[in-house]
């Protein structure tokens, strides 16, 4: 079922990126979203990552230069990084730990190249569409049932 939810992601996700020619922050992203509706704090704490890696990288980007694949494994290795920084320093207590190993990475990429709020929108349309299609379906997206049992 995993596998299912993360493919439908990327079919949702590719015919919403040809009909309105905006990106919901990668193809997979929204589809590791919708697994992890089940614990918001989760998503929260990617989102606060994508940030955090992408302010990095553009301090990064005054000292050295950052474009096109260098800029992307920049976002994603800043992503490990701040995520490795905040759990050894315990500064979250309960750390709910990022979606998935580069979801924040590619969703700050996506920040950096279609800007905040068309991104955020999109994958927030996006997310809302695939969890209707999977409610519809008959799969538990929200709640302790979630997606994951």
């Amino acid at each position: 079922m995993y596998y299912d939810i993360i493919v439908l992601g990327v079919v949702v996700s590719i015919l919403f990126s040809e009909l309105t020619r905006l990106s919901p922050a990668g193809l997979v992203v929204p589809g590791y979203f919708v697994l992890s509706l089940h614990s918001p704090m989760r998503a929260a704490y990617t989102l606060l990552i994508a940030f955090l890696a992408l302010g990095a990288e553009k301090l990064l980007g005054r000292v050295m230069i950052l474009y096109g694949r260098r800029s992307f494994a920049a976002l994603i290795l800043l992503s490990f990084l701040i995520d490795g920084a905040i759990q050894a320093s315990g500064i979250w207590a309960g750390n709910p730990g990022m979606i998935g190993c580069l979801v924040a990475g590619i969703l700050a990429r996506e920040l950096e190249r279609q800007g905040i709020v068309r991104s955020l929108g999109a994958l927030g349309v996006v997310t809302g569409v695939l969890s209707l299609l999977l409610l519809a379906m008959g799969h538990p997206v929200f709640g302790t049932q979630g997606v994951w049992r």
